[in-house]
């Protein structure tokens, strides 16, 4: 092998540390290249996956349910669940992402699946039906849902524009791309952001009118059906019992904030109220103050406050904490279109609505125009608003119906899970209900 002359080892020197000056200068464009191959490359195998995934034979007597990401059993599927898997014709499988909740399923003897285990995957790819909280992709893996047929129940009626009405979303930006060849690509990618026909659950004409721009989903295929969940605020059921006694037997002001960008933008609880006084009020009132906050929300509730209580860690179901709190304190959240089903005082306390509208979400309705209560944008303002409404509990009666009557049609301001099952069965199912009487052949629980 020859030796490398002393121009050829300078030039190859040279070589070597324009290459290093080159990387360290372009570093940033490099490494946002290589993230934009691994997401194409990703997003190119989900389209192929999906698209697979249509080639499986569905079985219609398989019914898969999700809800919260993939981490609990609760929400509007829980309740649908509850009532369908008595249908002996049917098997209702549950898939989480959480191996704790997997067990807590069983141990409530129903049957549960992790997403990625080989259980998992096969219900999801031999499955007809899908009923769910979120989106596909969150509650189950999507790409598994070619074929399908979902019912997206959602988590709320809320104020807040997401998925395709947010402009902010990959959906919002892949169907309004100004260049029609990126487009027709990028739509194979928002096909798998749903099943290959899919149901969205309403609970008024107004609300109906935003879904199939927000959903992707045909006007034919909104459901006005009311929310599942709510159910629990109209009968007192076993689940009454699993809320804490302290919360059932004390007058409870729950506040119940919402997240700003997943997190990015939320202060710290106590920059934002002066819990000190808060514990000074209920002192004097007899109130206790009860914090549920989103998992994203930032700071720490000192426990040395006997009347202000953090209960964000604890598994209390949010609707049962509703019904037992009398007055309501919260910002965008969607809790408060429930809470108005219950007739009681709502707080607002939107300290960043100027930041949270430009930075985090756009809302389908005019802030000031859907909030029933008083609106306060300071801690003392929202401390005056706290003690005004202890003294004052029916100021906002009459805009609380208002906005109730909008968000809610009337006959969605009562229980609705029974109407949503026979609907399910009777139109998406394409099957008879069974009633009591009947007997009906059961379906092998083993069964693919």
């Amino acid at each position: 092998m020859e030796k490398l002359t002393l121009t050829q080892q300078l030039l190859a020197a040279n070589t070597v540390l324009l290459l290093i000056i080159l990387i360290g200068v372009y570093r940033g464009i490099l490494v946002k290249l290589f993230k934009l191959s691994k997401l194409f490359t990703r997003r190119l195998i989900g389209v192929i996956i999906y698209n697979i995934a249509r080639l499986f034979p569905r079985n219609p007597h398989l019914v898969v349910f999700g809800a919260e990401s993939g981490n609990g059993f609760r929400g509007n599927p829980k309740y649908l669940f509850l009532q369908i898997q008595k249908d002996p014709r049917l098997r209702c499988v549950w898939i989480l992402k959480n191996p704790k909740t997997v067990k807590q399923v069983r141990d409530l003897g129903y049957e549960a699946y992790l997403c990625h285990s080989w259980q998992g995957i096969r219900c999801q790819l031999r499955a007809k039906y899908f009923i769910h909280s979120h989106s596909i992709h969150d509650d189950f893996n999507r790409y598994f849902l070619g074929g399908a047929v979902s019912v997206n129940t959602w988590h709320g009626v809320g104020l807040k524009k997401v998925w395709g009405a947010n402009k902010n979303t990959f959906t919002y930006k892949a169907i309004h791309d100004p260049n029609p060849i990126m487009r027709f690509l990028k739509s194979f990618v928002v096909t798998t952001q749903n099943a290959s026909e899919s149901y969205m659950i309403s609970t008024s004409p107004k609300v109906s009118s935003y879904y199939p721009e927000t959903f992707l989903v045909p006007k034919e295929n909104i459901l006005e059906l009311g929310q599942a969940r709510n159910d629990v605020f109209f009968q007192q059921t076993a689940e009454d019992e699993t809320v804490p006694e302290w919360i059932r037997e004390h007058k409870i002001i729950t506040y119940m904030p919402t997240h700003r960008n997943f997190g990015k933008l939320d202060k710290d609880i106590n920059r934002v109220m002066n819990l000190d006084q808060i514990n000074a009020f209920c002192e004097k009132t007899g109130y206790k103050f009860v914090i549920k906050r989103h998992m994203f929300s930032a700071g720490e509730v000192s426990r040395a406050l006997k009347h202000v209580i953090d209960i964000s860690r604890e598994s209390i179901d949010p609707q049962l904490l509703l019904k037992y709190t009398d007055i309501l304190v919260t910002d965008y959240s969607s809790c408060y279109t429930d809470y108005l089903l219950l007739d009681r005082p709502v707080i607002f306390y939107s300290y960043d609505l100027d930041e949270y509208l430009t930075k985090s979400n756009e809302m389908y309705h005019n802030y000031w125009d859907v909030t029933p209560g008083p609106k306060t944008e300071d801690f003392p303002s929202f401390l005056q608003a706290l003690e005004d409404t202890v003294k004052q509990r029916g100021e906002y009666r009459q805009e609380r119906k208002r906005v109730l009557d909008l968000f809610y049609s009337t006959e969605n301001q009562q229980p609705v899970t029974e109407k949503q099952v026979d609907y399910i069965i009777r139109n998406i199912f394409k099957m008879e209900p069974v009633t009591r009487n009947e007997e009906a052949p059961a379906v092998q629980k083993n069964a693919g």
